[in-house]
């Protein structure tokens, strides 16, 4: 086992504490299986000539939040829709294209939004 420091907002903070508590875990069990969950979504994208087809949903606080990072990586967009929400923006995204640039952006899309799910289609 290898121990190293994280730094995590202190909202996600209190829900891990909270998911620990109410599963009888340590704080460590419930980091490490959402990491382990993270690495193995994107271990599969990220494999040399792999071509990724998937739908990302992402929440903002305004479109402009995004505007670069879809600029960016408009050639992986085949498709996009928005709508207002409240105060915030939901898009959904259809992307295809390297797994690797797929991958990046959907780290740039979650630095930016309240929440992004990727779900892969192949």
């Amino acid at each position: 086992m290898k121990r190293f420091g994280v730094s995590l907002p202190e909202e996600l903070v209190l829900e891990v504490d909270r998911i620990s508590k109410e599963l009888g875990v340590t704080r460590s069990a419930v980091v490490a299986q959402a990491v382990s969950a993270f690495v193995q979504m994107y271990s599969q994208h990220l494999r040399e000539g792999h071509t990724c087809l998937g739908a990302v949903l992402s929440l903002v606080e305004g479109v402009e939040a995004i505007g670069q990072i879809m600029e960016q990586y408009k050639d992986l967009i085949a498709n996009y829709s928005h709508m207002h929400i409240g105060d915030r923006c939901l898009s959904v995204f259809v992307v295809y294209g390297d797994g690797k640039r797929v991958g990046e952006f959907l780290m740039g899309l979650s630095e930016k939004a309240v929440r992004t799910l990727f779900t892969p289609l192949e």
